[in-house]
Order: structure tokens, then sequence, then C-alpha cells
């Protein structure tokens, strides 16, 4: 049997921003970087919010790849092959 495993550093409506509406200010250090990239090994499937799932689409965006470093190459060659369950009222593909 599997478990479920729940990891919340969002609202309880699944998406945080900054007061500019921006993103950027949640970016880990390399420490909690790895933490995650070794979580994210035990992951089978993601449940995401829309709004959390396309603010997650940056990480399969070749343009984007381009520029990442090796610790985030890891994680993208992780993240990107894993099902996402995406909960939305106003898309109707992913």
């Amino acid at each position: 049997m599997r478990s479920v495993t729940y990891s919340m550093s969002c609202s309880l409506d699944g998406y945080i921003v900054g007061p500019d509406g921006g993103f950027n200010w949640t970016a880990p250090d390399k420490e909690v970087f790895r933490f995650w990239i070794d979580e994210i090994r035990q992951v089978g499937v993601h449940l995401l919010g829309r709004r959390l799932y396309e603010t997650m689409l940056y990480w399969e965006s070749p343009e984007q790849e381009a520029s990442f470093d090796e610790a985030e190459q890891e994680w993208a060659a992780l993240w990107n092959p894993l099902p996402k369950v995406v909960f939305s009222t106003t898309l109707s593909e992913v």
C-alpha cells in the first residue's frame, strides 16, 4: 500500500504570491532545494490547483531549461515525467 504525503507551502486556496503578484520570493537556498530534490524522488503523483500548476509549467519549458543549473536540471528531470492531477474549473485540458 502506498502512503500519502501532504506537503503544504501555500495558502488554503493552494496558491501564494507576494505583494506584487510575484512568486520569486519563494526560491529556496541550495540546501533546501536539495531537500526537495530528494523528496520528489519518492513522489508518485502530484495534486495541484490550477494556479500552482500554471506556475510549475516553468519547469517544463525548453526555453527555461537551457538556463538551468545542475540542481535545477535534476529537479526538472524528476518533475517532468511525474503524473499531475490538476483541480480546476477553468482549464479544459492539461
